[in-house]
């Protein structure tokens, strides 16, 4: 299908609108699932359409109902973006400690912030871009344990899980979110990355419609309103590789 450019960045900037009014009303404070309490800062460097579904409990739904029931040591999150997942999972004392690596100085400063904000930050480090050796930052003490390895770098997933990266990893959980329509050969380099959980489990999950029915402030918006507030934006459907280890007891 051919895309107006223009057509294009004015549906993005409405949904932006829409999602700061939602925001606004809801004084950034998440009202439903599994992150509610939450309190989302201001200043945004990714995803500020996103907003209002995370205000209401819907967004990334597929990655929220795996890790719902589920406790972990530590989560090592590759593009922390704002610090969503790190701080939710701290609030929510699914994780002890959460390790954040965002190569935009800006998030950087907005997972510190927000980590500020809901009075985690003790429990959060934060570190720069993350490459195939990210994982010798962290200390030793956290390999070996039941982790979650959570990945979303634009395309940079498929440099970055080696053998070794994997190894380090071998006792936890990978949720990682697939771009491979990215490239020209995008086919063989996500066959690629899935085998080379060869001892895992692999469940690929794909992006489902999202639940607003039972959420007032969705359902008393126009159907085109509705529409954008639920949607992610995203270029083609969502897709993560959910990889966990076998024979291992992986969260409870």
């Amino acid at each position: 299908m051919n895309r107006n450019p223009l057509l294009k960045f004015f549906v993005k900037e409405y949904r932006k609108k829409i999602a700061k009014q939602l925001f606004i009303e809801a004084n950034g404070v998440v009202k439903r699932g599994l992150f509610e309490g939450m309190h989302l800062g201001k200043e945004i460097h990714w995803g500020k359409a996103d907003v209002a579904s995370k205000i209401f409990g819907f967004y990334e739904s597929e990655i929220v109902e795996f890790i719902k029931d589920k406790h972990y040591e530590s989560l090592v999150n590759l593009g922390a973006a704002d610090g969503y997942y790190p701080i939710g999972m701290l609030m929510q004392k699914m994780i002890r400690h959460a390790y954040c690596f965002e190569e935009n100085p800006l998030g950087a400063k907005y997972i510190n912030a927000n980590a500020k904000l809901n009075r985690l930050d003790d429990s959060i480090s934060i570190y720069g871009r993350a490459d195939s050796q990210f994982y010798k930052q962290l200390p030793e003490g956290i390999f070996g344990q039941n982790n979650l390895v959570l990945c979303d770098i634009e395309g940079g997933e498929f440099d970055l899980f080696t053998d070794e990266v994997i190894g380090a990893f071998s006792q936890s959980s990978f949720i990682i979110e697939i771009h491979d329509f990215k490239f020209d050969d995008g086919k063989k380099r996500r066959q690629k990355l899935i085998d080379a959980f060869k001892n895992f489990d692999i469940e690929m999950v794909k992006s489902k419609p999202k639940q607003w029915s039972n959420i007032d402030q969705i359902t008393e918006l126009g159907d085109n309103d509705r529409a954008l507030v639920c949607s992610e934006g995203r270029r083609v459907l969502g897709e993560w590789l959910v990889a966990i280890p076998r024979k291992t007891d992986y969260g409870t």
